[in-house]
């Protein structure tokens, strides 16, 4: 085989050598300055121009054009005896555009061969590119030549015509075939002069074409040269998938989505959801008047599926002031953005989608109003609609909405939750206007605005409207500087000093909430030094952040707490009399309370002495209740089980009732601050100790999470639940959280996956594959390298894997694996700190020790005191925001290691499911990522898409997908995507040739 390689190589070699000799004897002519040396048949790429430049030359020696030497000219371009290229390069140089036969014949050449380019040598390959500008250049300077000439004398003659007409010819062959285009923009980033030049003449042609007023023969040549001149990705379009563009509602992903980043941190601010919102519609391709209506749908959606509570709040709060300033931002930053209309067609656009679905007809129901004129009228705020739209929209649904509110009578009486949160945006920035105030000015009238919030659910409201206005921990920084300002001082008139201690008690409750609502570490700075802050960090129970009470009790000071111990032993006044501030007194409460339990245990006192030192410490102020509890429960962690019982019943003791204190100032807000004290104490119970009457949990359904039945059969229940909806209940949300936390990101993905793979419905599967895609968002980053780095890999390199790796499942796989990787980049790029969130009603997820025993379960490698296996801790990712973010650890390796697997299947030649899964996955970076995707297209290996190519022989490998794989703007990316193109381009004519 190879002695037959050889001795054709040779032939090649010798026949070239006889053409050369044969046009040098015959036509050889001293003008032209040709210098034809004698050659070894060592090879033929020293001598190609040489042969080409010598053909083309004596083929225009006269007058006209000699047809026989230009056959032979085809002749040795067919046989591959001389390139392409050399052709071309030595054509563009031919500038006698008054010899009209000559370039007519020339032209007449280049149209019959210019749909057989190719390329078979290195040399050829980093040549062609410049070549084909040039001739490009060459045509235009052609036709800009005929310009001249029509302008000069107002018309062409017959021949001139026919030139006109082959250069318009030649033109729209080069524009017409996708490999020359894709030569031409390789070519752009290596030769910008010669385009440059392109560009120049382009704009002076149309600017003469223009100013003589007329319309010369061949005009189309001017838009094909515009083709070339201003050649960009667009014209090279990657060929779609046609498998998955079935119509879907975008409600598949994004309803999901919000759920997720609502769960899991509602006070991230604006441009976070704004981010999320155009990676689904780069992702899905939609346009931005679904995006709008989908969104509000999705929030509707989730609204509709919650009761009552914190959730509730802030779900209103979000659909109605944080979803309108999402929209904005949006409309703002499309490209049919007008600051003069006052107004947003998309939206309107949107509006008249919503008011058609039926999502608006079970939310008036629930809500008693008429939703969508709540919506236009903040909407309206944002100037996304005008008045004659508030109107329009509000009119054509006022009827329908009245009825509903008829049908159901149990709404009759009550009030929209949705109007109560609205109204409490004013509220609010007046309680953040006074925090910022004059604080000896504004004393009494922040204690009567502060122990108005406790009243019914107003504290509630104000932190949703708090929470998704993104001004959280605004607010909670300034209660902390009121609660820092009421700090005891001695010797203070009586009335004054009541006003600060009913100040610090409320603001301290107020902030003790939030702190159990969100999280310390969500809502105040790692080392803060107030005194609430030192108290979060040092004695407050919290869960997933254990603490030790012994800790606390040394941190106590043993005299102050033996002054304590004295006073609640006495008959006058309890700890009203004692001359420690109350903040000392917080500070105390553990050691003092520790003995106290101790003297209990060893009978030294009786349970009534114990009552009535608990009852003194709780009728001062609600705040030594407080610090009291969180010292009991975190006691109560570390107790055996039959230690229980009296730290337990102390802990009771504070939710029985009190009296109220004896002080008339402080009489008109205690029953407020009482309430808001005992439901802080339950919260705090049920976290160490959840109630196990089953009764109970029925009535507070968001604390059976955490169940009896083994993992599998709760992922399945949940999975049910979801199927049988058809979107994402936020309960649901909350329950394969604790199970991601549980389990870990591996042990969730496999069991989404499987649910995938499960379908027997493309529709179904791409619907269930949106579902998966937006769980994953739970912790993206964990998720996707669960996937891409241990699920993926373990599928690929198992022969006998389950489930298999067949269509259309490993479409829809690669497309899940591509979303993840894009969601990760954007979540890098776009956060530079990420802080999980859970604000919940008065119960939680549940019991703190849950989640980390199953997770020592699953994987007793894992110490318990690791943090670094518990996704509780606060992770930060500094990452800059740019357009094509890089990729970062632990991403890069992850990427890099999968995309070495893909190299080791395409070391055969064997096409495979497995095979097919890498060009899916490849294809679908290129046609979803764009420009963000081009880091991770860094990454790739060389030579893997070339293997790939002579492995699969599909229409879907295009010129354009190639030129998007590669940089171009390096040598190397240039080089390589030159190689793949024509590799793809001899594919194609070899395919060609056996159809023929």
């Amino acid at each position: 085989m190879d002695n037959n390689k050889t001795t054709s190589k040779t032939r090649n070699q010798l026949l070239n050598l006889m053409l050369l000799k044969a046009f040098r004897e015959r036509w050889s002519d001293s003008k032209w300055g040709i210098n034809i040396k004698t050659v070894l048949p060592r090879g033929v790429s020293g001598d190609v121009y040489n042969l080409a430049d010598c053909i083309i030359q004596q083929a225009v020696v006269g007058s006209d054009a000699n047809k026989l030497i230009l056959s032979y000219l085809r002749h040795t371009l067919c046989s591959h005896l001389i390139s392409h290229s050399s052709v071309f390069k030595r054509i563009s140089k031919y500038n006698f555009f008054d010899k009209t036969f000559c370039v007519t014949a020339l032209l007449e050449f280049l149209e019959s061969i210019i749909t057989g380019v190719t390329c078979r040598m290195k040399p050829e390959e980093s040549a062609l590119g410049n070549a084909l500008l040039s001739l490009t250049l060459w045509l235009s300077d052609v036709y800009a030549a005929a310009v001249e000439i029509y302008r000069a004398t107002g018309e062409l003659n017959a021949d001139q015509k026919v030139m006109v007409e082959r250069t318009t010819n030649v033109m729209e062959k080069i524009t017409n075939q996708q490999f020359l285009m894709g030569v031409i923009f390789i070519a752009k980033h290596q030769d910008a002069d010669i385009l440059a030049r392109v560009c120049r003449n382009y704009v002076d042609i149309k600017k003469n074409s223009i100013g003589a007023g007329f319309s010369m023969p061949g005009k189309q040549f001017e838009e094909y040269l515009k083709k070339i001149a201003y050649i960009d990705l667009s014209t090279l379009d990657v060929a779609p998938n046609v498998e998955l563009t079935a119509v879907e509602t975008i409600t598949n992903c994004l309803q999901p989505l919000l759920a997720v980043k609502v769960h899991l941190n509602p006070s991230s601010d604006t441009q976070m959801f704004v981010q999320d919102l155009l990676m689904v519609q780069r992702l899905k391709n939609y346009s931005l008047s679904r995006l709008f209506c989908e969104t509000i749908r999705a929030c509707l959606m989730s609204l509709y599926n919650v009761s009552g509570g914190l959730r509730e709040s802030i779900w209103c709060a979000f659909a109605f002031i944080k979803v309108p300033d999402i929209l904005r931002q949006l409309y703002s930053m499309s490209e049919g953005y007008d600051e003069k209309l006052d107004y947003c067609p998309d939206v309107v656009k949107a509006i008249e989608q919503l008011c058609e679905d039926p999502i608006l007809d079970f939310m008036d129901t629930k809500c008693a109003c008429n939703t969508i004129e709540l919506l236009l009228v903040e909407l309206g705020k944002q100037h996304l609609v005008n008045e004659k739209h508030i109107k329009q929209y509000t009119s054509k649904r006022d009827t329908i909405s009245s009825a509903l509110m008829k049908i159901d009578l149990n709404n009759q009486q009550q009030q929209s939750p949705i109007k109560f949160v609205i109204r409490a945006e004013s509220p609010f920035s007046g309680i953040l206007k006074a925090l910022s105030a004059d604080y000896n000015k504004m004393q009494e009238a922040l204690v009567s605005m502060l122990c108005q919030v406790l009243t019914g659910n107003s504290l509630e409201l104000i932190l949703s409207v708090a929470t998704v206005e993104g001004k959280l921990k605004t607010f909670v920084s300034r209660l902390i500087n009121c609660n820092e300002m009421s700090k005891q001082v001695p010797g203070e008139a009586a009335k004054p000093a009541m006003t600060r201690s009913s100040l610090f008690d409320v603001s301290f409750l107020i902030l003790t909430f939030i702190v159990q609502m969100y999280g310390s570490n969500v809502v105040l700075e790692d080392r803060g030094s107030s005194f609430f802050e030192k108290w979060v960090r040092e004695c407050m129970m919290e869960k997933n952040k254990n603490k030790s009470p012994m800790n606390m009790v040394h941190l106590s000071d043993q005299s102050k707490v033996d002054e304590l111990l004295a006073h609640l032993n006495s008959t006058d006044g309890g700890l009203k009399n004692s001359s420690l501030k109350w903040q000392e007194i917080c500070h105390n409460i553990p050691g003092m309370l520790y003995h106290l339990l101790m003297a209990w245990e060893n009978e030294t006192i009786s349970a009534t002495e114990v009552k009535s030192n608990l009852d003194n410490i709780k009728q001062r102020l609600c705040c030594y209740s407080v610090c009291a509890t969180s010292w009991l429960c975190s006691y109560i962690q570390i107790v055996r089980d039959d230690e229980l019982l009296k730290p337990m019943n102390m802990v009771q003791q504070f939710l029985q009732p009190s009296q109220a204190p004896e002080d008339a100032a402080q009489q008109d807000n205690f029953k407020e601050r009482l309430l808001l004290t005992h439901q802080i104490i339950k919260k705090m119970k049920h976290d160490v100790h959840p109630a196990p009457n089953h009764k109970l949990r029925a009535l507070m359904p968001s604390q059976n999470l955490v169940s009896q039945n083994p993992l599998d059969e709760q992922f399945t229940e949940v999975w049910k639940t979801i199927v049988d909806l058809g979107w994402l209940p936020i309960e649901s949300t909350q329950m394969l959280d604790n199970l991601l936390q549980s389990c870990g990101p591996f042990w969730l993905v496999s069991r989404l996956i499987n649910e995938i793979m499960q379908c027997k419905y493309s529709r179904e599967m791409c619907k269930t594959m949106d579902m998966v895609f937006a769980l994953m968002h739970l912790d993206i980053e964990r998720c996707s390298i669960a996937l891409l780095n241990e699920w993926l890999p373990m599928i690929l390199l198992n022969k006998n894997q389950k489930p298999e790796m067949i269509e259309p499942q490993s479409t829809v796989l690669a497309r899940l694996c591509v979303y993840t990787i894009l969601a990760t980049l954007d979540s890098a790029s776009t956060a530079p700190t990420r802080k999980r969130s859970h604000p919940s009603d008065s119960e939680d997820m549940d019991s703190v020790t849950g989640p980390l025993l199953k997770q020592r379960k699953l994987n007793p490698d894992v110490a318990g005191g690791d943090t670094s296996s518990s996704d509780f801790i606060t992770e930060t990712i500094a990452n800059s925001r740019s357009e094509s973010p890089s990729v970062r650890e632990p991403l890069q390796s992850c990427l890099q290691n999968l995309f070495k697997i893909f190299a080791q299947f395409l070391k055969c030649d064997e096409l495979s499911p497995k095979i097919n899964f890498i060009f899916e996955f490849l294809l679908l970076l290129v046609q979803c990522g764009k420009e963000k995707i081009k880091p991770v297209l860094k990454l790739l290996p060389n030579g893997l898409v070339q293997n790939l190519l002579k492995i699969i022989t599909t229409d879907e490998f295009t010129v354009g997908f190639i030129l998007r794989i590669y940089d171009l703007n390096t040598a190397s990316g240039r080089q390589s995507a030159m190689t793949d193109l024509c590799l793809l381009r001899n594919i194609e004519l070899r395919k060609e040739s056996t159809n023929l």
